[in-house]
């Protein structure tokens, strides 16, 4: 294998003269994969470096199991606190977070709106900005039936955005 590629399952399966599909289902751990097979396999995948190619995956399943959170402004204990929270749940649900700050400015929400949408976030927490002049730049994730959460005021009312 040469140095600085990529390992892939193609790469794994050469090596251990199996299918791509047994590749597969050994590195999740899939029983029907015989023990010594799987573990064959994860060490050679240990070996080699091999990651999963997560965008590939979110292709297939449709799913990023990414949240977006955009925050309006860095120094609000209520903000931060949310952003605890929502982190630990999505963390144990196994979901990232992207966080994208505003700044209190409109151009820049309308931005990271975009951002999140062409990231292909599974769901999307929004704080909005103080200079929100409209809701426009949600319509797109109403459009896909990605569900929008704003946080608004001292105490979330959370709402969920059908345009």
């Amino acid at each position: 294998m040469h140095k600085g590629k990529e390992i892939t399952m193609y790469d794994l399966a050469r090596e251990l003269n199996v299918s791509v599909a047994t590749v597969s289902r050994a590195l999740k751990d899939d029983p029907a994969v015989h023990k010594k097979t799987r573990k064959r396999i994860a060490d050679l995948a240990t070996e080699l470096g091999y990651q999963a190619n997560l965008f590939a995956r979110s292709l297939r399943t449709k799913e990023t199991k990414t949240i977006g959170f955009m925050i309006h402004e860095l120094n609000s204990n209520f903000i931060n606190a949310v952003l605890a929270g929502v982190e630990r749940v999505t963390a144990k649900e196994g979901y990232d977070l992207i966080i994208a700050h505003s700044s209190e400015s409109f151009d820049k929400e309308v931005s990271n709106a975009r951002n999140l949408f062409h990231k292909r976030v599974d769901g999307l927490i929004a704080s909005l900005a103080f200079e929100t002049r409209d809701l426009n730049h949600f319509k797109q994730f109403a459009d896909r039936d990605i569900p929008v959460i704003f946080l608004t005021g001292l105490s979330a009312t959370m709402t969920i955005l059908w345009l």
